[in-house]
């Protein structure tokens, strides 16, 4: 053992001329292999050593688990905003993902990896023979209810689909129990059908950037699975083979380290006919990996031999870094013994009569893993399903947040960005040669990128934070100061890393107010019920059928209303060209999806898939014109808003109650909201309910009014904006059931909040009231601002959070901030408790 660091280069020199003294002693031709930073250093060494030296004799290879890791690495790269680690947190923690993006967490990231990519074929095949997702998780062709909503041809096609599923679950089962060989399955016609499927799939949706991007994340994987399969199989020329495939995302996702050492390597590697047929003989014989049994999918390489064994034993019970000490003597000691530990092994095994033994079988194809690969393949599918990235749209988007990628972002291109980085080498001297951030691949997640030195570079928020705090420890006098700024690419309180605000959670209000005391509604209405219905609730909840014309889907909500409400009073939002202030919820609703116009009429048969087509304003505007005009026609009363219908329905609802029982039929808490605000005490009964039949709460208005007292109700709103709304940003870690535990106790957070109700207050009002109001959802003391409440609540964190980091979005926005989150929400109060609002330009 020697005694130095591993990257000291009189370290490695040494560990080569070890070498080669022992190759010679044994009359063997010597091979070494080394990480990347070593391999590069002990590779410089051989090129400075004269001619005769006997180090010329060695033959340098790349680790393979290091490098599988560097690509890994790549794909998160290349991936990053995409949506894929959202797609992943649905079956790994948080934290395990980050791991799994950068390449250190290898079993985790090869098994996400490879389900997520039979998930994206699933839904490939089922996108291209036009038949349900839920085919492949149940194969029960005889539910009617199903088949119901299917043409003919889709059932037809949808049993084709599943005869030939049956039909390779058969040659599987065949080639498992050896009936059946390998090497016929190219000429299988099940498989060469499904084959050209995938392939024509593939080029009709090759210029719609988003299906672009997740292909190549598929030929990715289709590498990784390559690279896999030559190491544990001994296959030489398949390792080189995919090697050279690598090369290009390495170089398009930045690993330049990576690229230079794999491109001397593979040159190196070619070259070894003619410089030293022994060794290349050797390799292609599979001796590049090693094997503890001679099983077939047993080779692993020669780096992750080290891992498994060496540092494993070094770092587990037993091992130096449990307590013995790194030093000469210990080391020896522990080396030393070691043959005396194998054999006290062995004789406790004798004497208990329990042998420790391996199984032929991969532990992959044991009945609990099968069941848990399955369930979570499933739900991949499941959040594929909603959000999928083979759907027709130009722009390159995240599949989860919907956000769109400008002109800049290329990383759809990153295989002919990789090659033309790769072209721009040849010839060159690899140590002069200089990699340019520019022609590197420019992800989504660029959005969120910072400047340094007129430079973007992608940076971790809380990274970011943690790394300006420490800096500001030693170069500020007053470390409270630098807590006046976001620390942060966004105000992390109020948005998500994503930059898209965050999401409120509206349906706790409801929940905690209902939980209050009785608010359901009891009586007989009577006779003359007149029920204002939700109509964009009401578009979402009928299926359309595809192949129908848009006059049968039309009479389908029509002949829904005539089975339910005796006299309906329809209001729809309205979809306007302009921008609105719910533009953000509409893009994260839609996934960034944005259908093609359709140019439509009563005959037009329904040949799209409705969440597309209604996913074009400008499409949902016409169907509701289409619609109304029908409902008109069918003696229905229509309205439409100009843009949200919140308001006109509690409006028109309870400008109806005044004369006749009226029930409100949707499921937005704004409207429960609104119309606890707008009620008027003498009315006829008022009631709001959901559409859905199972766990329907019926609300009664007035008996819930009367229960939260006439100031509590006229603060509502308030509560509702300020905690987070369609509108408005959703305050990280405090809730609305918080929001409403002040305002019953707190006298002075009710006095501040009827600023916000005040059609007169000025801007230093709102902001002043709004900043105090939120002083005091933050458990912060009288007089104090929100950037000292910031600083103290970040001591008190670090003091009390001695396991864990101190995550900027747990801390209070900053006075900034806040400033432009209360003036949103007072906007929306306005628009909710006034006629006609006028927003001064000083706003």
């Amino acid at each position: 053992m020697i005694d130095s660091r591993p990257g000291n280069l009189s370290c490695i020199f040494s560990t080569m001329k070890f070498v080669c003294n022992e190759a010679f002693k044994y009359r063997a031709n010597p091979m070494l292999t080394f990480d990347q930073p070593l391999y590069w250093k002990a590779l410089t060494i051989i090129d400075n050593e004269p001619k005769n030296s006997d180090l010329k004799s060695i033959v340098l290879r790349l680790g393979g688990f290091h490098l599988e890791m560097s690509f890994l690495g790549s794909i998160g790269n290349i991936m990053s905003g995409s949506g894929l680690a959202e797609l992943m947190e649905t079956v790994y923690a948080p934290n395990a993902v980050t791991h799994m993006f950068t390449g250190k967490a290898v079993a985790r990231a090869v098994r996400g990896h490879f389900l997520i990519y039979n998930a994206l074929t699933s839904l490939l095949l089922c996108e291209q023979f036009q038949v349900s997702s839920t085919v492949l998780k149940d194969n029960d062709t005889e539910n009617v209810e199903h088949l119901s909503f299917l043409e003919d041809s889709e059932i037809h096609s949808e049993n084709t689909f599943i005869q030939d599923l049956n039909k390779l679950s058969y040659i599987f089962d065949e080639i498992l129990e050896r009936h059946l060989p390998v090497d016929t399955l190219d000429q299988n016609e099940v498989l060469r059908k499904i084959r050209d499927s995938i392939s024509t799939f593939r080029k009709s949706h090759i210029e719609y950037r988003t299906a672009r991007l997740w292909f190549l994340y598929m030929d990715m994987v289709d590498l990784l699975r390559n690279f896999i399969k030559a190491e544990r199989t001994g296959n030489w020329t398949l390792h080189l083979q995919t090697i050279q495939k690598m090369l290009p995302y390495f170089a398009a996702a930045g690993h330049n380290l990576y690229l230079k050492s794999a491109y001397v390597y593979l040159q190196q590697m070619h070259g070894l006919s003619r410089t030293n047929p022994a060794i290349n003989e050797a390799l292609m014989s599979g001796f590049h990996v090693m094997r503890r049994s001679d099983r077939f999918w047993s080779g692993l390489s020669s780096d992750l031999i080290i891992e498994q064994v060496l540092m494993r034993c070094i770092k587990t019970t037993g091992g130096l870094t449990r307590g013995r000490g790194m030093t000469d003597a210990q080391r020896s000691l522990w080396i030393l013994s070691m043959p005396q530990c194998i054999q006290m092994n062995e004789a406790l095994q004798q004497v208990t009569g329990v042998n420790f033994e391996t199984s032929e079988q991969h532990k992959e194809m044991c009945i609990p893993r099968k069941e848990r690969d399955t369930k979570d393949t499933t739900t991949f599918l499941d959040f594929l399903g909603e959000r999928s990235p083979f759907s027709i749209d130009k722009k390159l988007r995240n599949i989860e947040t919907g956000a769109t990628g400008d002109s800049n972002v290329n990383s759809d291109n990153a295989l002919v960005i990789g090659h033309n980085i790769i072209s721009s080498m040849e010839g060159k001297c690899i140590d002069e040669f200089v990699f340019k951030r520019k022609n590197q691949v420019t992800t989504l997640s660029s959005k969120l990128n910072i400047k340094v030195d007129n430079e973007e570079i992608s940076v971790d928020p809380q990274l970011l934070f943690q790394r300006l705090v420490t800096t500001a420890n030693t170069m500020f006098p007053d470390v409270s100061e630098v807590f006046k700024y976001e620390l942060s690419a966004v105000p992390a309180a109020l948005f998500e890393p994503s930059g898209l605000m965050r999401q409120a959670q509206k349906s706790t209000l409801a929940d905690e107010i209902w939980n209050t005391g009785s608010c359901v509604f009891s009586d007989d209405l009577g006779t003359d019920v007149h029920h204002v219905i939700d109509g964009g609730s009401l578009i979402q909840r009928i299926p359309w059928k595809k192949g129908a014309t848009f006059a049968e889907i039309c009479q389908s909500y029509i002949d829904h209303i005539n089975n339910r409400y005796p006299i309906p009073i329809i209001v729809f939002d309205g979809y306007g060209s302009g921008p609105t202030t719910k533009d953000h919820v509409h893009e994260r609703r839609s996934k960034g999806v944005t259908g093609t116009h359709i140019s439509f009429k009563d005959s037009t048969p329904f040949k799209s898939k409705k969440e597309i087509f209604l996913a074009n304003g400008e499409n949902k505007q016409n169907f509701i014109n289409m619609l109304c005009n029908k409902m008109d026609n069918e003696g229905f009363i229509s309205l439409q808003a100009a843009a949200d219908a919140d308001v006109l329905i509690a409006s028109t609802a309870v400008r109806y109650a005044s004369c006749y029982p009226t029930v409100v039929v949707g499921e937005d808490t704004d409207v429960l909201i609104l119309l606890l605000f707008h009620a008027e005490e003498n009315s006829k009964p008022l009631v709001f309910q959901s559409d859905k039949i199972r766990k329907s709460k019926v609300w009664d208005i007035k008996k819930t009014k009367e229960l939260l007292g006439n100031e509590i109700v006229y603060l509502l709103p308030f509560i509702h904006a300020i905690t987070g709304c369609d509108t408005t940003s959703r305050l990280y870690g405090i809730g609305k059931k918080e929001g409403l535990k002040r305002l019953r106790e707190n006298a002075i957070f009710r006095e501040l909040a009827s600023v916000f109700l005040k059609q007169d207050a000025t801007s230093d009002d709102v902001i002043q009231s709004g900043q105090s109001a939120l002083v005091i959802l933050y458990g912060g003391e009288t007089g104090e601002s929100l950037d000292q409440l910031r600083y103290r609540k970040f001591n008190h964190k670090v003091l009390t959070n001695s396991l864990s980091c101190v995550h900027v979005q747990s801390l209070p926005p900053t006075s900034e901030a806040a400033s432009q989150h209360c003036k949103r929400a007072y906007y929306q109060i306005q628009e909710w408790t006034n006629d006609s609002v006028h927003i001064s330009e000083r706003y």
